[in-house]
């Protein structure tokens, strides 16, 4: 590498770092290569998100990064400037072109950042899958140039996979969400458990926020089962291991979230890093075999 990539590189990671804990954890099991293009990958996702939840006014933060977005794709290299941010969007510029990742994933993204300043509420789960696409699904679709799909009908289980670890920080993340002014937890699904708005507001946790929750836990286990059936389509073993060890250490806090009684109000529910040691051997399994010959225990 040039000494300007190996600046670019290093700001994309320190990013991923920063924000990303399990997937730098997991990212240890990627060759080089891969591993800075997925931190440059990251970054890029990360900057757009925060263009929109750390702005005065998102929607114009937002429509300033798209412009950046069609200039990177039609070859315009933005001005080196002395900025963590410049730096990585150059580590991208190079792995775009490099991972052939299409640019109308990006745009779909974007449209989950719009997502997020426009809808508050979701009535139904094909609904929330939708948001759960665009701010997650497609991601799996990103990563999957990096690290080699050699099956095209795999993309729909990277999809699932993103969907599903979406699913799950939304269930981490309900008081925080909350404190946003959203809910993304289904109203039909709020409603057939006798779970109410009120009682969220006030952190309710009952037999039937339980109820709910081992219902929404129960869907998050069947999104990575099902998921985890494209990680055999995955360029090589490092590549498996990786997409399975992010999967298998994200699913991780479903059961935290069981073992604290589904209490997310009181603390967010989390694993550490020696928890996340100790699901290396289950994801070593999904790599190895795919997920055919798993039970979904896999997933506590």
């Amino acid at each position: 590498m040039k000494p300007d990539d190996l600046t670019a590189f290093a700001a994309a990671r320190a990013i991923c770092q920063r924000h990303a804990k399990s997937f730098y954890f997991a990212s240890k099991f990627l060759p080089r290569a891969k591993r800075d293009a997925a931190y440059a990958v990251y970054a890029f996702c990360r900057l757009m998100d925060d263009a929109v939840d750390e702005s005065a006014e998102p929607e114009r933060e937002l429509a300033a990064f798209l412009i950046t977005l069609d200039a990177v794709y039609a070859g315009e290299v933005p001005p080196q400037k002395n900025d963590e941010a410049t730096a990585a969007v150059h580590a991208f510029v190079t792995t775009k072109d490099v991972y052939q990742i299409p640019k109308a994933y990006f745009v779909d993204l974007a449209e989950g950042c719009r997502m997020d300043l426009t809808v508050t509420r979701y009535a139904t789960w094909p609904d929330l899958e939708k948001y759960c696409y665009h701010v997650a699904g497609v991601v799996g679709l990103i990563m999957s140039c990096v690290f080699g799909l050699s099956n095209e009908a795999a993309k729909a289980q990277a999809v699932q996979m993103g969907n599903a670890m979406q699913l799950t920080n939304i269930l981490r993340d309900v008081k925080e969400d909350y404190a946003r002014g959203r809910i993304y937890l289904p109203a039909v699904d709020m409603e057939r458990f006798g779970y109410t708005e009120e009682d969220l507001s006030r952190g309710v946790v009952n037999e039937a926020f339980a109820r709910l929750m081992k219902f929404e836990i129960a869907r998050a286990r069947s999104l990575y089962q099902s998921g985890a059936a494209g990680l055999q389509f995955l360029e090589g073993f490092s590549s498996r291991l990786t997409a399975s060890a992010m999967a298998v250490i994200y699913s991780g806090i479903l059961g935290a979230i069981e073992r604290q009684g589904y209490d997310v109000y009181a603390r967010r529910a989390g694993i550490s890093k020696v928890q996340k040691m100790s699901r290396i051997p289950r994801a070593w399994k999904v790599a190895r075999c795919g997920s055919g010959n798993l039970c979904r225990s896999v997933w506590d």
